[in-house]
C-alpha cells in the first residue's frame, strides 16, 4: 500500500475572486463546517494581497472573553503600540461608554488601508459580550478597516441588522466547495490519477466537501475503486463504521433514522444513555458527524447517513424506532412531525385518532408526509368512524391543484354529508358538529362562488349555534394566496357590486367560527370596489382599516391584499415614495410570516407594481419568463400571475408573443371564470394588436374591453395601462364625444401618466440628500470623509446608506452604484 503523500493547498482563483468581497464590506463572515477549509482560503487570499493582517481566535468553548481581548490586544499592538496599551487598560468594555472608548480607540489607530482584522473559530464564543461588542465595531468603524469572522456557524452573531443596512458579507460553504475542475486540480496536486468519470463521481457524491474528497483519495489509495455504489460503502465501513465498537454502531444506525437530533432526542430513541458522551466523541474525531449550533441539532453527513441507512435491514426495529420518535415529537405538541413518523410505523389508526381528537387539531397537523397514501388506501367505513380527520384530508385534496383530486374530493364531501344526515344513531362528535364542519370545508370547493360561500358559512353558523370550528383555525390562509381578494369571486360583468356587498356582509361571519381568520375582509372588499371604480378617499379609508383590522389576528394574507389595494392607490396619485414605503413594509411582514403562499404573493404584488411603474427590471424574473415552477399556488387555475406576465410582455415590447399568449392566458382565467382575468387579457391585446396592427385594430379590441367593463364602472384598471392604452383611448373618446365613461377612463390615464413622470423625476425614489450621498460613494469618498464634507454624523451617512440601500434593493455600496448607474441616476 502506497503512504498517503503530504497534504497541500490549492490555490483556488475562484475563491478568491469571490474573497475579494471582503474591501467591500466592514464585516465577511466566512460560515462553514469543520473540513471546508475556510481558514485557509482567507488566510492564503490575504497573503496574495499583501494587506496588513491581525490574526486571532478563540481557542475553546473555556475560552474567556478577557483572555480572547489579551491575545486581540497583543495582536493589535504589532501594529499599533499606543493603541495595544490603551485597549488592554481600558479592558473588555462592558458598557455603552466603554465601547464607544474602544471604538475611538481603534479609529485613531495607525493602520494602512484595508488591514483586516481576522477572528477565527468564533463559533466557540459564548461571550454575548463579546459578539454584542464586533456588532457595535461593525457599525462604527472607518471603510479602510475590515473584519472576517471565521465560525462553524452564526448562532452568537446577530447580523439581520448588519445585514439590512450593508454591513455585512456572509461567505458560505456553497462558496467554499470544490468545484469538478478543482477537484481535479486538486486530484492532480496531490498525486492522485483519476478519469473525468470518476471525478464527476466524486463530484456528485461529495458535494465538493474537501475532506470528504480526501477521504475517497484515500480509499483509491487503498485500491477501491470510485466506479462503484458499492466502494463508497466499503470505505464508509472500512474506515468509519468498524473503527467503533458494537455499541457504537447500533447507536449510529438507530440515529439514522432522523435527519437532525438534539442530544436529548437522540437519548429518547435509542435509549442509549450515553448519548450525549458518544455524541461528543463522534464529532470530535470524524466530520461526518457535526452539530448545528444555530438550530442546536446534530447532523450525520449524507455519505454516512446513506450507509447507515442501507445498513438498517430490521423492519420491525425502524418501525419501533420511528413509533419512539413520534412519541418524543407527539409531547411536544408537533403534531404535523409526529405523525409523519407514526405513519411510517405503520399507526395508521393512532393516526386517525390523533387528526379527529379536537384537542389535537392545528391547522398544517393533517399535511404531514405521507398523508395522500395513508388516507387514499383506507376503506370509507373506517374514513366515516373518524370525520374530523376525514374532513382534513378532504380540504387538502380540494386544495392541492390537482382537478381529478379536487372532483374526488367533492364526491367524498356530498358521501360524507349524506352519511351524516342518514345516521339512524349518535355519530362522533354529534351530527351538527360535523355538519357544520362539512359546510366549513365545502367552503374550498366552491372557493370563487360568494354566494355558495356565504349559504356554507350561514349553514356552518346555525349549527354551531354559538361554538368555533375545531377545524378552521386563525393561522389559515383566508385568500387561498391571491393578493387581490375581488378578483376571487367576480366572475360576470354588471356584478361587482352585489359580489362585494354581500363578502363585505357575510364573510365576516367566517371570522366569528375561525377564531379570527378573515377577519378585516369586509374593509379589503370595499377598498378594493372603491379603487377600482374611482371612489379614492373611500379606497384609501377601508384598505387602511383592513390593514389595522387584519394586524390584530396576524391575517397575512388580507393584509397583502389590503396593502397592494393602498399601494396602486398610492401609484395613481402621484405618491410614489410613500407606495414603495408600504412595499418594503409588506416584504418585511411576508418575510417575517415565512410561508410559501405569501412569498409567491409578494412576488405577484411586487411584479405588478413595478410593471405600473414601467420597470421592466423590477418584476421577479419568474413572472418576466413566465416560468411558473418556483411558484406556490393553492389554486394553479386563478392565473392572477399571468396578469403580470403579460405586463413583463409589453413592457419588453414583446407584441406577438403577447398577442399569441392572449389566448393561453384566457384558458387559465376560464378555468374559475376570473373576470378582472379576461378584462386585463383584452387590454393585452388591444396593446399588442394597436402596436402590430394599428389604431382601428387596437380600438376594436379596446371596446370590447369597455364594454366588458363599463357596466361596473371599472376605471383604475385601465389607467394602469395607459402608456400602452392612452393614445386609443383618446382616439374613442374624441370619437364619441358622448360616451361619459370613455372620457372618464381618458381623465383616469391622464393623471396616471402625471404620476410616472413624477416617479421619474423623483430619480428613482431617492431623496436629494440620499443621491448627494451616493454620489460621492461614486467618487470614492469613504463614510467619514462624506460625513466630514456634508457636515454630518458618521452614523448619519450610515443610516442614508441603508436607506439607499432598501430602495435600490440591493445589499451594499458597489451594488448600489452600480444599480444607479444602470438607472441613469449617476
Amino acid at each position: 500500500m502506497h503512504a498517503i503523500k503530504k497534504l497541500k493547498n490549492l490555490k483556488r482563483e475562484r475563491v478568491n475572486r469571490i474573497l475579494e468581497s471582503i474591501f467591500e464590506y466592514p464585516l465577511t463572515i466566512v460560515e462553514a463546517p469543520i473540513g471546508y477549509g475556510k481558514t485557509t482560503a482567507v488566510r492564503e487570499f490575504l497573503a496574495l494581497k499583501g494587506v496588513p493582517v491581525i490574526w486571532t481566535s478563540f481557542l475553546s468553548e473555556d475560552d474567556t472573553s478577557s483572555w480572547f481581548w489579551e491575545r486581540l490586544t497583543a495582536e493589535i499592538g504589532k501594529f499599533d503600540e499606543v493603541a495595544e496599551i490603551s485597549l488592554k487598560k481600558l479592558g473588555v468594555p462592558s458598557d455603552t461608554p466603554q465601547t464607544a472608548m474602544a471604538i475611538s480607540i481603534l479609529n485613531e489607530m495607525d493602520y494602512k488601508p484595508d488591514t483586516t482584522l481576522v477572528i477565527d473559530d468564533f463559533h466557540l464564543t459564548r461571550s454575548m459580550r463579546v459578539t454584542a461588542l464586533f456588532r457595535r465595531f461593525v457599525m462604527e468603524m472607518p471603510d479602510d478597516f475590515h473584519i472576517v469572522i471565521l465560525t462553524r456557524d452564526t448562532t452568537n452573531l446577530d447580523i439581520t441588522e448588519l445585514s439590512v443596512k450593508g454591513l455585512c458579507n456572509v461567505v458560505s460553504q456553497n462558496t467554499l466547495r470544490f468545484t469538478d475542475s478543482e477537484i481535479r486540480d486538486y486530484c492532480a496536486l496531490m498525486g492522485f490519477m483519476a478519469g473525468e468519470s470518476e471525478i464527476s463521481k466524486i463530484a456528485d457524491y461529495t458535494g465538493g466537501w474537501i475532506s470528504l474528497i480526501y477521504l475517497i483519495m484515500l480509499g483509491m489509495e487503498r485500491g477501491i475503486p470510485v466506479d462503484r455504489n458499492g466502494a463508497i460503502n466499503e470505505l464508509v465501513e472500512k474506515v468509519l463504521y468498524k473503527a467503533y465498537d458494537e455499541r457504537i454502531q447500533r447507536f449510529l444506525l438507530r440515529l439514522s433514522i432522523m435527519d437532525s437530533f438534539t442530544v436529548e432526542q437522540a437519548m429518547f430513541v435509542t435509549q442509549e444513555g450515553k448519548s450525549e458522551e458518544t455524541l461528543k466523541k463522534l464529532r470530535r474525531e470524524n466530520a461526518f458527524v457535526t452539530f448545528d449550533e444555530a438550530a442546536g441539532v446534530y447532523k450525520i453527513h449524507n455519505v454516512l447517513l446513506d450507509f447507515l441507512r442501507g445498513k438498517q435491514k430490521d423492519e420491525e426495529e425502524c418501525a419501533m424506532l420511528y413509533r419512539r420518535l413520534g412519541e418524543w415529537h407527539l409531547a411536544r405538541r408537533e403534531y404535523r412531525t409526529a405523525y409523519g413518523y407514526l405513519c411510517r410505523a405503520g399507526e395508521t389508526e393512532r393516526i386517525l385518532a390523533l387528526l379527529d381528537n379536537e384537542d389535537t387539531v392545528t391547522s398544517d397537523a393533517a399535511t404531514f408526509d405521507g398523508v395522500l397514501d395513508l388516507f387514499a388506501a383506507l376503506p370509507r367505513e373506517m374514513l366515516l368512524k373518524y370525520p374530523l380527520a376525514y374532513l382534513q384530508y378532504i380540504a387538502i385534496i380540494l386544495t392541492n391543484g390537482d382537478p381529478g383530486a379536487f372532483q374526488d374530493g367533492v364526491r367524498r364531501l356530498n358521501e360524507l354529508q349524506e352519511a351524516c344526515e342518514q345516521a339512524e344513531g349518535s355519530i362522533p362528535h354529534g351530527r351538527d358538529r360535523v355538519l357544520a364542519e362539512l359546510y366549513l370545508t365545502r367552503i374550498f370547493a366552491v372557493f370563487n362562488d360568494a354566494k355558495e360561500i356565504a349559504a356554507c358559512i350561514k349553514e356552518a353558523q346555525r349549527l354551531l349555534n354559538g361554538d368555533i370550528s375545531c377545524l378552521q383555525k386563525r393561522e389559515a390562509e383566508f385568500t387561498l394566496g391571491s393578493p387581490y381578494f375581488l378578483y376571487t369571486c367576480y366572475r360576470e360583468p354588471g356584478s361587482l357590486k352585489e359580489i362585494t356587498e354581500l363578502m363585505a356582509s357575510d364573510f365576516p361571519i367566517f371570522a366569528e367560527l375561525a377564531d379570527g381568520c378573515g377577519i378585516g375582509c369586509d374593509y379589503v372588499a370595499l377598498a378594493e370596489y372603491a379603487l377600482e371604480t374611482g371612489d379614492w378617499q373611500a379606497a384609501e379609508l377601508n384598505a387602511l382599516k383592513a390593514i389595522y383590522k387584519a394586524q390584530t389576528r396576524e391575517q397575512v394574507g388580507l393584509m397583502i391584499c389590503a396593502y397592494f389595494a393602498l399601494i396602486r392607490l398610492y401609484l395613481y396619485q402621484g405618491k410614489v415614495d410613500e407606495a414603495l414605503e408600504l412595499l418594503q413594509q409588506l416584504r418585511q411582514d411576508v418575510t417575517q410570516a415565512n410561508n410559501i403562499y405569501y412569498n409567491t404573493g409578494l412576488d405577484i404584488v411586487e411584479g405588478y407594481v413595478y410593471g405600473c411603474l414601467t420597470r421592466l427590471d423590477g418584476i421577479p424574473p419568474w413572472l418576466q419568463t413566465g416560468d411558473m415552477s418556483p411558484a406556490h399556488f393553492f389554486y394553479q387555475g386563478l392565473g392572477f400571475n399571468y396578469i403580470v406576465y403579460g405586463k413583463a410582455l409589453l413592457l419588453a415590447r414583446n407584441y406577438i408573443k403577447l398577442e399569441i399568449l392572449t389566448d393561453e392566458f384566457a384558458r387559465y382565467f376560464s378555468i374559475f371564470h376570473n373576470q378582472l382575468g379576461f378584462l386585463h387579457n383584452q387590454i393585452f391585446r388591444a396593446a399588442a394588436k394597436y402596436e402590430l396592427y394599428g389604431m382601428e385594430q387596437g380600438c376594436a379590441a379596446l371596446r370590447k374591453a369597455f364594454d366588458m367593463a363599463r357596466e361596473d364602472h371599472i376605471i383604475l384598471l385601465f389607467a394602469e395601462y395607459a402608456p400602452a392604452v392612452i393614445d386609443m383611448v383618446r382616439h374613442m373618446a374624441h370619437t364619441d364625444l358622448r360616451d361619459a365613461y370613455i372620457k372618464e377612463v381618458l381623465s383616469a390615464c391622464g393623471q396616471y401618466l402625471e404620476s410616472l413622470k413624477h416617479a421619474a423625476q423623483s430619480t428613482a425614489f431617492l431623496s436629494a440628500r440620499e443621491l448627494e450621498i451616493l454620489t460621492l460613494a461614486a467618487e470614492g469618498f469613504k463614510r467619514n470623509e462624506i460625513a466630514e464634507k456634508l457636515c454630518v454624523a458618521a452614523g448619519t451617512v450610515q443610516t442614508h446608506l441603508h436607506n439607499i440601500y432598501l430602495k435600490l434593493e440591493v445589499g451594499g455600496r458597489t451594488a448600489a452604484i452600480k444599480k444607479a448607474q444602470k438607472l441613469k441616476l449617476l
